[in-house]
Formats: C-alpha cells, structure tokens, sequence
C-alpha cells in the first residue's frame, strides 16, 4: 500500500488543497492524518469537507479537534489558541461537530500506528525531547508510529536519535520508528511551506509544498482572527 501521510491542517485550505494536488500526482492507495483539521486557521468547515472526501482515510482526533467541539478543556491554550477554538466552534455546522466528535484517539494497523500527540498520550503529549521518544517506543507494536501536534517533520529511532526530515530524500525504515510529517497548515520549522510524506513498503519520502500564504493572511483578518496567528504563517515558526 502507499498512503500520503500529514498533520494539522489548521483550517488552512489554501494549504490543503495545494498539498493534495500534489499527492494526486502520487497514485496513492490511502491517506494517514494526524488530526487537527481545525484550529488557527479561517476556514474549517471547508477543510473538513475536503477531508470528508478522502478514500480510505485513516485518520486520528487531535486536540484542536476535541477542543472546537467541547471535549477537550482550553484552560491550558495560550490566548491566541482560545481565541481561534472559541471562532471555530462558533462556525462549524452540526455535522462537522458530530464528524470531529467521532474521531478516533488512535488507529494501529499492521504495519502503522496513528496518533496525534504520542503513544503514550494520543491527544495532547509533545514529543520533542529524545528521551521522551525513547520512552513512547514502549506504547506501540508496529514498525512505525505517525504523529503530529508539534508541527516539526522528523523521524526518530532508538538507534539513529532524532533527525529532521530532508526533502525529496528517501528514507528507509529499518528499525521501531516515531515519524512526525510536519504540518500542513501552520509549519512551525521555519520553512512556511506545507508539508507532507509518502508511505511506500518500507519507504518514506517527505514532500514540501508552496501555497498563497497572503490569501490566508487576507481571509484570517477579515475573520478577525488573531494577529499572531496571521504573522506566524509568513516566518513558518
């Protein structure tokens, strides 16, 4: 099976869009995400329906998610965030409620395991440190475990520490792997293009993708989102 892999959408569907033209060209069998469809961004409903469409779609809740329809508490969001979950929930037709609402916090199949924040921790846990990594290697069976949440492309192995993923670099997976794609929607790297990967046998490629990032920028003022959330898209941090 090949499968495109991505995370965090953030209501960016200018970013979407772009990056599933590209998978397009990629004859891919499925798609993996990460959760987070929503948040940050200006248009959720619209996002999600893209999502909606996918075939054989595996795909996990993240906390933006559960947050935007009441299952997930805020207290601990910066502002900003709040301010964002607070705007998409009040936009988000019932349907799309009920869709994230029903998302699942984890998905394992026979070769990957789906989650958003960690194994240890599906929701809301940051891998970021290797010694945290190290530890979740514990909390899933599979080859491989896909997440998202800290918007930072990686692999990581017990053997091989953490290492960024390079573009257009094929990787093979040999060992117990915790793979991040980055983000599509709101890179945090300090590239500010979309990101995703391709999951083939074995084999992971990472892909970057441009996308109009002023039109974003445009759609979010008019929504009176927050500026920091505006500005941030242009640095990717």
């Amino acid at each position: 099976m090949k499968y495109a892999v991505f995370s965090d959408i953030h209501s960016n569907l200018e970013a979407l869009e772009n990056v599933l033209t590209k998978i397009t060209k990629q004859n891919v069998d499925g798609y993996i995400c990460c959760g987070d469809i929503v948040g940050y961004g200006p248009e959720p409903n619209e996002c999600i329906e893209k999502i909606k469409k996918l075939k054989n779609l595996k795909i996990v809740t993240g906390n933006h998610d559960r947050a935007t329809v009441g299952l997930f508490d805020i207290e601990w969001f910066n502002d900003n965030a709040k301010a964002a979950v607070l705007w998409t929930s009040s936009q988000l037709t019932e349907e799309n409620k009920k869709f994230l609402g029903e998302l699942p916090e984890k998905i394992i199949e026979e070769n990957f395991t789906v989650v958003h924040g960690s194994p240890r921790e599906p929701i809301n846990e940051y891998l970021i440190k290797s010694s945290d990594m190290y530890e979740n290697l514990n909390f899933f069976e599979t080859q491989i475990c896909f997440i998202g949440h800290s918007h930072y492309p990686f692999i990581y192995s017990s053997e091989k520490d953490i290492a960024k993923l390079q573009e257009n670099e094929p990787i093979e997976i040999i060992s117990k792997s915790i793979i991040n794609p980055g983000s599509v929607g709101q890179p945090r790297d300090g590239d500010n293009r979309a990101c995703f990967l391709i999951l083939e046998d074995n084999k992971i490629t990472f892909h970057r993708v441009e996308y109009e990032i002023e039109r974003v920028q445009t759609k979010m003022r008019e929504k009176f989102l927050p500026d920091a959330l505006i500005t941030r898209l242009l640095y990717g941090k």
